[in-house]
């Protein structure tokens, strides 16, 4: 018995020589970027880690209205809140320029979005508190 292929079963081959490759190819894309992003992230960390610039931390505090303005700091995630003593001390157009988003003012807190900088952030206003 001869083994034959009928139309459908040739249609079946040609699209799954054409659609594998492409399938590999997306999935390559998707490791590739994941990868770099992690590698990203790791020496973004790192420079972190690294760099304790008072420059900037002396920036945020003038952006929170100084050291003696501060009452106290948390963060969530990519969020920094942080307790004032005088909200119109605060420099809300000065923040945006930092990298803030987000940024909003509830009674007496100032809560900004950072993103991955947050950490970094946070120890900088957290050091003097401490």
């Amino acid at each position: 018995m001869i083994f034959t292929l009928t139309v459908d079963d040739w249609t079946i081959i040609i699209l799954a020589i054409c659609i594998v490759p492409i399938m590999l190819l997306i999935v390559y894309a998707l490791i590739m970027t994941i990868r770099k992003k992690r590698k990203l992230a790791a020496a973004r960390s790192q420079e972190i880690d690294v760099d304790e610039d008072n420059t900037q931390k002396e920036l945020f505090y003038r952006l929170y209205g100084g050291a003696n303005n501060i009452e106290s700091v948390t963060r969530e995630l990519s969020r920094i809140s942080v307790r004032v003593k005088d909200i119109d001390k605060v420099l809300v157009e000065e923040l945006k320029e930092t990298g803030a988003k987000g940024i909003l003012l509830v009674d007496d807190v100032v809560k900004c979005s950072f993103g991955d900088r947050a950490s970094y952030i946070y120890r900088l206003l957290i050091k003097e508190k401490e």
